[in-house]
This record gives C-alpha cells, sequence and structure tokens, in this order.
C-alpha cells in the first residue's frame, strides 16, 4: 500500500472543515433570528437605527468568513476524493467507474449533474475500496447506505438554503418575511449537521478501506 495517494492527512483535514461549516451555519441561523427580533423590535419602536447598523455587521460578520470557509471546505474535500479515486482505480480497472477522473471535480459545479454526480462518483470509491468485496465485480457491488443518507441530507440543506436566497431575493422585507428567513436558514443548519455528520463518516470509511492492507489490481498477464 505504499504507493497508494496517501489520504487519510486530507481526510481529517476535510473532516474539521465541514465540522467548522456545520458549526457556521447554526451561527448564521442564530443571527438570522437576532436580525428577525431587531427590525421586529424597532418597528415597535423599542429599537433604534444603531441597533439596525449591529445586524448589519454582524452579518457581514458571519457571511463572508462562513462563505470562504465553505469555499475552503469543499477544495479539500474534493483533494481527497480525487486522492481517493486514485486509489480506487488502483484496486479495479479505471473503466468501471461511472464516470472519468475529471468529473471527481466537475461534477460538484456543473449545473444539473451536480444533484447527482459527485454521489455516484464516491459510491465508486466506496465500493471500490471496500475490502469485503474485492472479489465482486465493481458495478456488482452493495452500494453504501451512509453515502445515500448523506447525499439525502445534503441535497436537503442546498434546498433549503436555495430557499432562503431566493425567499430574500424575490420577498418582500417585512418582519415576517425576516421571520420565515430565519427558519428556513434554522432547517438548513440542521440539515447540514446531519450532512457533516454523515460526510465524515464517509470520510471516515474510505480512509480506513484505503488504510486496509489490500493488493491493487494486477494488470499484468499472470506467468503460464
Amino acid at each position: 500500500m505504499g504507493h497508494f495517494r496517501p489520504v487519510r492527512g486530507l481526510g481529517l483535514a476535510a473532516s474539521v472543515l465541514v465540522g467548522l461549516v456545520a458549526l457556521g451555519n447554526i451561527a448564521e441561523a442564530a443571527v438570522g433570528w437576532f436580525t428577525c427580533s431587531t427590525v421586529s423590535d424597532y418597528r415597535a419602536g423599542t429599537a433604534m437605527r444603531a441597533d439596525l447598523r449591529t445586524v448589519d455587521q454582524v452579518n457581514a460578520l458571519i457571511d463572508w468568513p462562513l462563505t470562504l470557509l465553505a469555499l475552503v471546505a469543499i477544495v479539500v474535500f474534493i483533494m481527497w476524493l480525487y486522492n481517493a479515486r486514485i486509489n480506487a482505480e488502483r484496486l479495479t480497472h479505471a473503466d468501471e467507474h461511472r464516470h472519468t477522473r475529471l468529473w471527481v471535480w466537475l461534477g460538484w459545479f456543473v449545473p444539473v449533474v451536480n444533484l447527482w454526480f459527485p454521489k455516484l462518483v464516491v459510491d465508486d470509491i466506496w465500493r471500490a475500496s471496500d475490502p469485503l468485496q474485492q472479489e465482486v465485480p465493481l458495478r456488482q457491488r452493495v452500494q453504501s447506505r451512509t453515502t445515500t443518507r448523506w447525499w439525502t441530507a445534503y441535497i436537503l440543506m442546498w434546498l433549503f438554503d436555495l430557499a432562503y436566497v431566493r425567499f430574500f431575493e424575490n420577498g418582500r422585507l417585512t418582519t415576517e418575511s425576516f421571520q420565515i428567513a430565519a427558519i428556513l436558514s434554522t432547517i438548513s443548519a440542521a440539515v447540514g449537521v446531519v450532512a457533516a455528520v454523515l460526510a465524515v463518516q464517509v470520510v471516515h470509511r474510505i480512509s480506513d478501506f484505503q488504510s486496509t492492507p489490500l493488493s491493487p489490481l494486477r494488470t499484468d498477464p499472470l506467468p503460464g
């Protein structure tokens, strides 16, 4: 296994970053409720303009760092995934995987296909790396329920986050709208925690699989 690419270090970094993003989303939801409460108080005459400026400052303080953190987390996670994919190809034939290495990266960013391509890539890496299924052709191996749960939670988080953004783009900025936005942000954060926990499990299991002393697939003919 010495010639396999190391995945534990990147996996640990990706896990920590994913966890920090989940905590950041919780903080963002809390800021949403703070914003809702302050706007309500201002319109009721119990808060001042200075309080609204404080709200703007707190939102700016959480939004940009969280966006940057999420981007870094995505890049590190995909770097880990790419290394894991290369290792997986050394345990199986590359053409057994449903997508080429290029889609390990592109699959997350191309619209529409990013709803399922990353899941297929991770599924193939998991099955290729599973030491209990090495004697079975890749496409016939059992799919992990953990990856399915993780991707379901991730898509739900993404949908609630999208609803939150679209709501502010299309809605009126009333007290009720801030409350609905805070609710959407809270649901997104809660589902995001579930997605983060499952993502860490996926990273840990695949990293463990690829640290098990398995024999790479033979590509040379056996001696007669």
